[in-house]
């Protein structure tokens, strides 16, 4: 039985503050622990130096990752219903009845239309969109590295602290399980299995870095590489080559995430807490060709089929928007570039090409 609305959206926010609640403990244990058992340690074992560099660099993630975790769950992500003045042109959202600007989406989760939707994240308690998508991705940098350095420094000297050397290996966690529990007791074995699982999370955080880092380096976001990839295989067999409007190349289209153009910008704005705010206003979007996703890509262009519109295939209830076996509800595709939709009747389904001889398009 389908989930109504209200019973989603109250999911969504259990399952949300149970996240959030589990970030905030056991970030803020091991920062605990670092200050009561790691320092020290170092400390008495005059390690100044160390101490030193552990006390600016560790900080330094600290701070980075509570920073852009809490902007991330906090700022709004840009919602449609904010800027209706501006998107008073676009086409009507069937769900809640909000004009959708290009690269906006309805999220079902929190009944609302984001602009520049990438997904809902319930370790956010919060959709990913235009106006928190960079904090997102930073707090998983500055996470996956604040793992790594828990994983291979606190696992380390927390032993030492704890037992006077190193002890035991990462290995021993699953060998060895009820000699570390006998050597540490049960509060020290908590802490040791929580070194480990931090290391083991930094992994998954790396995979999950690059796998957004390539949709950013290509223009899109998590929802639109799955529609580029369903359009791309309609375009291929029609004969053309489905080509980005939003790609302007892999560095631009970072800069551009970032809003940084300079070094000195990438040092004040990302290397350190920033709150400036993504390039643009996530209604509008300059700068790219309206016609780019409609070039021709093939040498034989003239005895091809043209498209029948960008997307191909338009929706019979739903003037300027297009539907696909992958989604149940509507997208709105950029409107700026988009043809003058179609009026058919309800229940028509508009015929996939065929072999049969098409009219060849004039020379250029």
């Amino acid at each position: 039985m389908a989930w109504s609305v209200r019973t989603r959206k109250l999911a969504a926010l259990i399952m949300g503050y149970i996240c959030i609640s589990v970030f905030f403990s056991l970030t803020t244990y091991i920062v605990y622990v670092f200050y009561t058992t790691i320092a020290p340690s170092v400390y008495q074992r005059k390690e100044y130096n160390k101490l030193i560099f552990h006390l600016i660099f560790g900080n330094w993630l600290g701070i980075n990752i509570y920073f852009n975790y809490i902007m991330a769950w906090l700022t709004s992500p840009g919602l449609a219903k904010n800027y209706q003045e501006l998107a008073a042109q676009y086409p009507t959202c069937k769900k809640c009845a909000m004009n959708k600007p290009p690269r906006t989406h309805h999220c079902s989760w929190c009944d609302l239309c984001v602009l520049k939707f990438d997904h809902h994240c319930p370790w956010l308690n919060n959709c990913v969109g235009f106006y928190n998508h960079r904090y997102f991705i930073q707090f998983c940098c500055f996470m996956a590295t604040g793992c790594v350095y828990a994983g291979m420094f606190g696992y380390r000297e927390y032993q030492i602290g704890i037992l006077g050397s190193q002890v035991y290996h990462y290995t021993d966690s699953i060998f060895k399980p009820f000699d570390i529990l006998e050597a540490m007791e049960i509060s020290g074995f908590i802490t040791y299995y929580i070194f480990i699982a931090a290391f083991t999370i930094a992994f998954l955080l790396i995979g999950l870095i690059l796998w957004h880092g390539r949709m950013i380096g290509r223009g899109e976001t998590s929802l639109e590489r799955v529609l580029n990839n369903h359009y791309a295989e309609q375009y291929y067999d029609q004969g053309f080559v489905f080509v980005n409007p939003y790609d302007f190349g892999f560095l631009e289209n970072w800069k551009r995430f970032l809003n940084v153009k300079t070094i000195g910008q990438f040092i004040r704005r990302i290397l350190l807490p920033s709150t400036h705010k993504p390039e643009g206003n996530g209604i509008t979007w300059d700068g790219y060709n309206v016609n780019t996703n409609l070039q021709l890509h093939r040498h034989d262009s003239r005895q091809t089929t043209r498209p029948i519109a960008f997307p191909p295939g338009i929706h019979p209830n739903f003037p300027g928007g297009y539907s696909t076996n992958r989604f149940r509800s509507t997208i709105v595709p950029p409107w700026e570039q988009q043809p003058k939709p179609i009026k058919i009747s309800n229940g028509y389904q508009p015929k996939t090409p065929s072999t049969e001889k098409t009219e060849s398009f004039k020379d250029q």
